[in-house]
């Protein structure tokens, strides 16, 4: 059978590039035996690079939650049905932690080697991009619209390279300072429904922000897309309850709600500009239309 691994040599500010040489490459070899690599140069060449793959049983993101998101946008564009697998090396990784992959590269290989595949649902997102044209993306793990996607900006911007969970808890506290509720319009099932809103996530997996548990009733595999929302409550007891979400018991914070869907769109409501980001990656502002495709994609773990 054969393989090919996509590697993003940028992730998680470089450090993709020497683990991969350092650590990943020698452990495919053992597992896999000969295969195909290709290295990213810019965004939008790991879809391209996936979109064009042709006669491979297994496709392989080595990088973080983007690097894997554009794989399957080339997957899903491509109309191949072929696995897709993980090695994760960006600051999140957080699709893989909705299965329970530990972030163990020896791990990751075997499981990717293997053939124990689970047929995951895929959000298929309408937006318009910052240069009001209209797009569609797929979405594999969380859609965040508002404080998360401006902490996303940030993160992504600064210029102070750290790694892990300390890169999304710098930016979020400097937007936190100036943090101000969205004027919202949510439309879940085609029932029309007002809000106020931090942030609205739209899951198929669970975590989002390295490691934040933020739509814990999403089911990957159940047609559905988990719709969550923090809304407005002063900022004092904001930070009081925030730090609940890495548990995924923000839910119960009277001010939070979370309801299955198969079909969302959110506007905005006063014409303010709201960002949303995709799986980690900032592309665009409201409106979003977002779709379940069922069981639309192999995925090895």
């Amino acid at each position: 059978m054969k393989v090919l691994v996509v590697i993003n040599p940028m992730a998680s500010n470089g450090k993709a590039l020497s683990d991969y040489k350092e650590k990943i490459q020698s452990l495919l070899k053992k597992e896999l035996g000969d295969y195909d690599e290709k290295f990213t140069k810019a965004p939008g060449d790991a879809i391209e690079i996936a979109r064009q793959a042709r006669g491979y049983g297994k496709i392989v993101s080595v990088g973080g939650d983007g690097t894997l998101n554009e794989v399957v946008n080339g997957v899903m564009l491509s109309g191949a049905d072929i696995p897709v697998g993980m090695i994760g090396v960006g600051t999140g990784n957080d699709f893989s932690k909705t299965f329970g992959i530990p972030n163990n590269y020896e791990v990751m290989v075997k499981k990717i080697a293997g053939d124990n595949v689970f047929l995951s649902d895929v959000l298929e997102v309408e937006y318009r991009n910052f240069e009001g044209k209209q797009q569609k993306r797929y979405a594999i793990n969380v859609i965040g619209a508002g404080f998360d996607a401006d902490v996303t900006a940030r993160m992504n911007k600064s210029k102070i390279k750290v790694r892990g969970k300390l890169t999304y808890l710098m930016s979020f506290l400097i937007e936190f300072i100036k943090a101000k509720s969205y004027s919202l319009s949510l439309n879940i099932d085609g029932k029309e429904r007002p809000i106020n809103c931090f942030l609205v996530a739209f899951g198929n997996g669970k975590f989002f922000g390295g490691g934040m548990k933020a739509c814990p009733s999403a089911v990957p595999d159940d047609g559905k897309l988990d719709v969550m929302g923090i809304e407005k409550m002063s900022k004092l007891r904001l930070l009081y309850h925030f730090p609940k979400i890495y548990k995924g018991q923000h839910i119960s914070v009277p001010t939070v709600f979370e309801t299955p869907a198969k079909y969302a769109e959110i506007h905005s409501a006063d014409g303010r500009k709201v960002m949303f980001e995709i799986d980690g990656e900032i592309i665009g502002t409201l409106p979003l239309k977002i779709s379940v495709k069922p069981k639309a994609l192999r995925v090895l773990i």
